[in-house]
């Protein structure tokens, strides 16, 4: 039996507070927008229509897709041969881990990380964690995943940019783990669902452009994270044809294909006016400035992240962590997964969000002041 998603699971006894009475102070990470004109378009113009059926996603889509690839950095992928659309980038990695592991096959996995344990399990391998460190600013722990390999080792997993501390690897360090991965034959099965969220510092380097030192590289990808398509779960996988195609046809059996209609969606936001959300993204740093001040000025403190729509806090002055810790959180109505549900040591720490608005980063902030101190 797979464990739950800890977020879910959060979402559901915030709300069960929420219902009881209990003032929560709303903490969002990823954008949730409404659709803009020109997508609430394409989906009207395509709801009437039927569709002859495209296992690996519409064409329209993928096309776009190796466009943006192509114009930002300089990747060309072919549409029909290395590209998959997906059911978001959950599913993405879930199909391409069940296609390409085998029982009992060990994945290195970097932490803390996103929730990647059940998907690695489902497949029949088994995890092993590899640890960073908070003194290291959270970065790759590329010494431990030398020490950490085995015969049975087959795969590492990234999350570029981390969640849920915020790193994001250089372009040397991508270039390290590549060459670690090329001489043990492993494949690396990056997420890269944070690509836009890139605040600061050398920025964002997709695996895929060095795919000349090493090619068993498979990248997901989410819309969610990066067009605010939460409410329409589409993403995509970038591999070479011959990796993609035994994924897709652990995709086909899985789900046959993605729904047009939220792929033409998706296709127009792509393509489509970025000024809907410029307007959220250009805020990000800004409000993750404001929450890591007003932590700091509380007495906690956290690494500065360069990515994404959290900070990772250490509260080991409060000696909780843990259960013991969220629960705690919950009770001065801060939402917040602790550091073990993301398979990290440091139990003490937690992710707080800074998607939501200025007032409520302060209002949050100002609970912890309710917490115990040692």
């Amino acid at each position: 039996m797979y464990e739950r998603l800890p977020t879910l699971e959060l979402w559901e006894r915030t709300a069960a507070r929420r219902e009881a009475g209990q003032v929560i102070v709303p903490m969002q990470g990823v954008p949730m927008l409404p659709m803009p004109e020109h997508v609430i378009k394409a989906v009207s113009e395509s709801a009437g229509e039927v569709f002859p059926r495209a296992t690996r996603g519409r064409m329209v889509l993928k096309a776009a897709i190796a466009e943006h690839l192509n114009v930002r950095y300089g990747l060309t992928p072919e549409p029909d041969t290395e590209l998959l659309v997906t059911h978001g980038a959950q599913h993405g990695m879930s199909v391409a881990l069940r296609a390409l592991l085998a029982p009992n096959d060990e994945v290195l996995i970097p932490a803390p990380t996103y929730f990647f344990d059940a998907l690695v399990r489902m497949a029949g391998a088994q995890p092993r964690y590899v640890h960073a460190s908070a003194d290291e600013g959270w970065a790759l722990p590329l010494e431990g995943l030398e020490a950490a390999i085995t015969p049975a080792t087959r795969a590492i997993i990234l999350c570029n940019p981390n969640n849920p501390t915020g790193y994001v690897p250089s372009k040397t360090e991508l270039t390290s783990l590549l060459s670690f991965a090329k001489r043990h034959d492993l494949y690396i099965f990056s997420d890269e669902s944070y690509e836009d969220y890139v605040h600061d510092g050398h920025g964002y380097t997709p695996q895929m452009t060095l795919s000349e030192i090493y090619d068993r590289l498979i990248t997901v990808t989410s819309f969610s994270k990066n067009y605010a398509f939460s409410s329409w779960r589409v993403g995509y996988i970038h591999a070479r044809a011959d990796l993609l195609g035994a994924i897709w046809r652990t995709f086909e059996c899985d789900s046959i294909n993605v729904g047009d209609i939220p792929q033409l969606a998706a296709h127009a936001a792509l393509v489509g006016s970025r000024d809907w959300l410029d307007v959220e993204f250009d805020t990000f740093r800004h409000r993750r400035d404001i929450l890591l001040e007003a932590t700091r000025d509380a007495g906690f403190d956290a690494v500065t992240p360069a990515a994404g729509v959290f900070c990772y806090v250490d509260f080991a002055k409060t000696g909780l962590a843990g259960r013991k810790l969220e629960e705690a959180l919950l009770d001065v109505g801060v939402p917040a997964s602790t550091g073990d549900r993301f398979a990290g040591r440091a139990a003490h720490y937690a992710r707080i969000m800074y998607g939501g608005t200025q007032e409520n980063i302060l209002r949050a902030v100002e609970r912890f002041a309710l917490l115990p101190r040692l």
